[in-house]
């Protein structure tokens, strides 16, 4: 049994609205530190995590640590009903079939209920992705946006390259090719490498998926190395963690 309050509908909706929408199913884990999400998409090359600790949480009341996989229609269903007026309350009783979802008017208390039905039995959570990657940067979501947009123009693959203190966007397709350079202030925030050229490249459709479920802050931290996954992240005010692995193209 287990019952948590969160009190910011809108936050809620946009950070499992983008983390939820590539999966098959919804993979949770309630405890006492709070919630948490972690699950791999239907291929394989993406990794999605979210951690919300239970200080996030206005109320917090946890029997004992559950597991269960809900079904991702019905938890966008409900969420995408959520606003910046409404807190989101969700419900679990041992045995149920369902995990109620409950929205709550702050001003005028007028409440809706959802049910989100569990799909599947599940007794942990995959293991996260444990890999040292030798390069790290830090740009504004909005500049990441813009990245993600000018590199689909061209094709389908953004290519990263680190060297001289400096990263190097490119992307092409037969008749079409874009090409920046990302440097400390202009507008990187942070940039970092324990290796002096570091190159990789990804899926931008894998990019586009994941930018909604970022769109709860400004920030965006950036990893990646030769051949290795791409890692983005984000750590909110409230202490929430939302984290993306994208597996690298040969």
């Amino acid at each position: 049994m287990f019952k948590l309050v969160h009190g910011d509908g809108s936050k809620f909706k946009k950070i499992f609205s983008g983390v939820v929408k590539p999966l098959e199913t919804v993979p949770v884990r309630v405890s006492s530190e709070g919630l948490e999400l972690r699950s791999l998409t239907p291929d394989k090359n993406m990794m999605l995590e979210v951690v919300i600790p239970s200080t996030s949480f206005e109320l917090v009341e946890v029997e004992s640590e559950t597991t269960l996989a809900l079904s991702r229609d019905d938890f966008l269903r409900s969420i995408k009903r959520a606003s910046k007026r409404d807190t989101v309350t969700l419900q679990y009783e041992k045995a149920s079939r369902y995990v109620r979802l409950l929205l709550t008017n702050i001003k005028t208390g007028v409440e809706r209920e959802f049910s989100i039905e569990i799909s599947e039995a599940v007794t942990e959570l995959i293991a996260p992705i444990q890999v040292e990657l030798p390069v790290r940067f830090q740009i504004s979501l909005e500049d990441l946006k813009k990245l993600i947009r000018d590199v689909k123009i061209v094709g389908d693959e953004i290519e990263l390259v680190f060297r001289e203190n400096s990263i190097e966007v490119s992307g092409a397709s037969e008749s079409k090719s874009y090409k920046t350079s990302l440097s400390l202030d202009k507008p990187l925030y942070q940039l970092e490498s324990r290796e002096v050229v570091v190159s990789s490249k990804y899926d931008v459709d894998y990019l586009r998926t994941v930018l909604p479920a970022l769109s709860v802050a400004d920030l965006i931290s950036v990893e990646f190395g030769s051949s290795l996954p791409l890692k983005i992240y984000t750590s909110l005010e409230d202490g929430t963690r939302i984290t993306i692995w994208i597996a690298p193209r040969a």
